[in-house]
């Protein structure tokens, strides 16, 4: 029987592949709202999937620097995706904008790509940074599932932390309610929109089904960590960070006993698999992206080519030094 662990190996692998595929064509585009996004999943995929295979059926501590990263990644990835789906819908709601009101795109270009990059770098990093205030330990370790954050259950940390999330997903549908009346109310401009960005119907879908995604999930991170721990006051710096250094070590069946246990640390790894798919599904099937597979294919084959060139002479050569030596 296969492990389960084993299928989210197997998926997070496949969903690091082909969100890695779409990044070139999407960096020469030069949007940073799909950039980040692919970027974040990528490396939220690639990180459950080292996680799944280092630490299937055993939690001992092989790679603390890995593990550091890992749960700050994890930390910052949650909000990453959250803020470049964010910044793809102010790039729909700016499109929508201009084309309503005949101005230039170029107006405020460079105050918009600032705006942008905050949203997908900043915004993570000084997330991170905050997240530090409630870190009680450096990070756990779950078997299967790896390296996870340990952040102290305080009442200061849902408003500084825990509800950012859910606030940027209210501003992202507010930037799709808003870009979504103005359609409405322009047709003739939304049917010029179409007609000279094609992909902004991709775009603006995409953008609907990651908020459909992330908002319950924002929402139910509250409401679990809210009622199904025991949230305290804050008991302050040196009370939470006492035990730092101390790295807690938890088996499959210490963490699988509770069914909110399972829910929470499975859809935690799951959902960035799941977004993988979502985005691939969106742009693995454009005329761009299937002549960028013609190009990888091309180059993986060149590869196998000279790899196999390679090891056929030296298949002959040793016949051949053998000769040498018997006469």
């Amino acid at each position: 029987m296969v492990s389960t662990n084993h299928v989210f190996s197997g998926f997070a692998f496949v969903g690091f592949v082909l969100v890695t595929v779409l990044l070139p064509l999407h960096i020469k585009a030069r949007i940073i709202g799909t950039s980040a996004l692919i970027i974040w999943i990528c490396l939220l995929c690639l990180n459950g999937f080292v996680n799944s295979i280092v630490w299937d059926h055993n939690v001992t501590d092989w790679a603390p620097v890995w593990c550091d990263i890992s749960s700050h990644l994890m930390i910052g990835g949650t909000i990453g995706v959250h803020s470049a789906c964010l910044c793809i819908a102010r790039h729909l709601y700016l499109v929508t904008r201009n084309i309503t009101t005949n101005r230039p795109s170029q107006i405020r270009h460079w105050r918009a790509i600032a705006c942008d990059l905050f949203l997908v770098i900043g915004v993570p990093t000084l997330y991170i940074v905050v997240s530090y205030i409630f870190q009680s330990n450096r990070f756990v370790i779950y078997e299967e599932i790896g390296c996870y954050f340990a952040l102290y259950n305080t009442q200061p940390m849902y408003p500084l932390l825990m509800i950012w999330p859910f606030i940027v997903s209210l501003i992202l549908l507010g930037y799709l309610g808003v870009t979504t009346r103005t359609l409405i109310q322009r047709g003739a401009g939304f049917k010029i929109l179409i007609q000279r960005d094609e992909p902004f119907c991709r775009l603006l879908a995409l953008a609907v089904v990651m908020v459909t995604c992330t908002f319950p999930c924002s929402l139910i991170a509250i409401i679990v960590g809210a009622t199904e721990d025991s949230v305290v006051p804050w008991p302050g710096w040196d009370y939470v960070h006492a035990e730092f250094s101390h790295i807690p070590k938890i088996p499959a069946t210490e963490w699988q006993a509770t069914p909110v246990n399972i829910a929470v640390l499975q859809l935690t790894r799951w959902c960035f698999v799941m977004y993988a798919f979502i985005v691939f599904a969106f742009f693995g099937f454009t005329t761009e992206v299937k002549k960028s597979y013609r190009s990888v294919l091309g180059f993986l084959i060149s590869c196998f080519g000279i790899f196999a060139i390679f090891k056929g002479r030296r298949m002959r050569c040793v016949p051949c030094f053998f000769a040498r030596q018997l006469h």
